[in-house]
């Protein structure tokens, strides 16, 4: 195989699949990529046997065939060497001879018939939506995927699709974050599927806006394709929580708040906690919600701000930085915290001249 290439598109092609290639391995070859060249392309692939990623893109080809390099090595070669034209050849010794201008280096290869074959999806009618679309859902709702293998149904985000209505949910016990879209989302097809939290937090690196994605399902993988780019992974098994058996539908109390000045008060309350004690007292009280937390070795911390609240006083403690991670996502500049008292999970979502149930965010409290 010889190819010739811009050095910065072989670059960014690179760094777009070398993601998915694990730290550690016990098979030397999952540390490799296999570039891959015919006609006037190279598909460069990278695997860890559950998340792979594909990516074409034009270039030379002198010699078809295909060849495997360690991905972190041809990452760092590439993004040290000048801004020119990169050639890539295949010895018959298994060695590469990579040039550049003056500089010629060589690495060891190894036989690209070791590299993991890839799932296509022939024959499997695609849902086409907007890029834009999932990238918001997953971005939304994917911090609160749980991290504990020993629960292994919650590692991945639950993605349904029934009546045009696509929803991403995310639980790790402890909160829960739900959000919906229904603009350009295809009708009469029904899916409900857990993907892994790798594929996801790739999904929301290389997903655009505008352009479309097709979204391959089976029973056990799914794969999006779009642009250049075409993913797959292996599905989660197990039953994801009844999401909508958490959501409250009971509670009374409902504040309004200033989502900027909200955010900036939990982020100086956030300065007094510690790993041990990372709790918030939040008091509501006619017009006014006070912050207090008390930290032994620390001190305390009070803060006082306004609210729109007509309801019954009330106290709950939440770890701040659960509050804050849905803070942080939320676009309008009013936000609904809703309660029932100090034992039961308070429910955060968007507020534009009503509470917007398209997001919905779950926190359970912390006993005081």
């Amino acid at each position: 195989m010889k190819i010739t290439i811009p050095r910065q598109d072989l670059l960014d092609t690179v760094n777009k699949v070398k993601t998915v290639v694990a730290a550690k391995s016990a098979l030397p070859i999952l540390s490799h990529i296999l570039i891959e060249a015919t006609g006037g392309t190279i598909r460069v692939a990278a695997t860890d046997l559950k998340v792979s990623i594909e990516c074409t893109t034009d270039c030379a080809v002198a010699e078809e065939g295909a060849l495997t390099v360690s991905s972190q090595r041809l990452s760092s070669i590439l993004a040290e060497l000048p801004n020119e034209d990169i050639t890539l050849h295949l010895r018959d010794n298994n060695v590469i001879e990579l040039t550049c201008g003056k500089i010629d280096t060589k690495l060891f290869s190894m036989s690209p018939e070791e590299f993991p074959p890839i799932r296509t999806f022939d024959g499997v009618e695609p849902m086409v939506m907007r890029q834009g679309t999932l990238k918001r859902l997953f971005s939304k709702t994917s911090f609160a995927i749980c991290t504990d293998q020993a629960r292994y149904n919650l590692t991945g985000l639950l993605l349904e699709l029934e009546e045009g209505r696509l929803t991403a949910v995310a639980t790790d016990g402890r909160r829960m974050s739900l959000c919906f879209d229904t603009e350009g989302v295809p009708t009469g097809i029904s899916a409900k599927v857990i993907i892994p939290s790798k594929m996801i937090n790739e999904l929301e690196r290389l997903l655009g806006e505008d352009d479309e994605v097709k979204v391959f399902l089976d029973e056990t993988q799914a794969s999006f394709e779009f642009g250049t780019v075409r993913m797959v992974s292996a599905l989660i098994e197990g039953n994801f929580p009844n999401y909508e058996m958490v959501i409250p539908k009971k509670h009374d109390k409902e504040a309004v708040l200033d989502t900027a000045k909200f955010t900036e008060a939990v982020r100086r309350t956030r300065t007094m906690t510690n790993d041990k004690f990372n709790s918030v007292r939040f008091s509501l009280k006619g017009a006014q919600l006070t912050l207090h937390v008390t930290t032994p070795e620390v001190g305390e911390y009070v803060e006082d701000m306004p609210l729109e609240y007509d309801g019954e006083n009330v106290d709950i403690s939440f770890n701040p930085d659960f509050v804050l991670d849905v803070l942080r996502r939320v676009d309008s500049d009013k936000v609904c915290l809703v309660l029932k008292d100090a034992s039961s999970p308070g429910v955060i979502k968007p507020y534009a001249e009503g509470p917007q149930d398209n997001y919905v965010n779950v926190v359970m409290p912390i006993r005081m």
